[in-house]
């Protein structure tokens, strides 16, 4: 099926829930419920959410995009060129794993991406940007 779309394979993900699908319906209803509670400020960069990658400043629209992202499939190509586009040349991917860093790197000519797994990963990528 993937074929189909123009993909050229498909990898099965060891995943422990089917995030960014409908499955995550009910999951995404309760983050609605806790993130209604918070008061979020105007953030201080842009901040692009990866459901229709669009720029957000408003507290509400970033709580709803986030909302969203738990339950819709992530663009994650386009969000790195609309990245590249803005002018973006290095993005790290924290916590553990680096499939991100290393699909980064495939998405936009120019961009660079670090894997941020530990304190030593975090110190490595900070000593060369010195």
């Amino acid at each position: 099926m993937v074929k189909t779309l123009g993909a050229k394979r498909a990898v099965l993900l060891p995943v422990s829930a089917p995030f960014h699908s409908s499955l995550m319906r009910p999951a995404a209803d309760r983050l609605a419920a806790r993130l209604a509670e918070l008061s979020l400020q105007p953030p201080r960069l842009p901040v692009i959410n990866n459901v229709d990658v669009a720029v957000e400043d408003d507290p509400a629209r970033i709580r709803e995009a986030l909302v969203r992202q738990a339950h819709s499939p992530v663009r994650w190509v386009e969000t790195i060129r609309r990245l590249a586009a803005m002018g973006i040349t290095s993005v790290a991917e924290c916590g553990p794993g680096k499939v991100l860093a290393g699909l980064t790197k495939r998405c936009a000519d120019g961009v660079a991406s670090v894997a941020l797994a530990d304190l030593a990963s975090l110190e490595a990528a900070l000593g060369s940007l010195e």
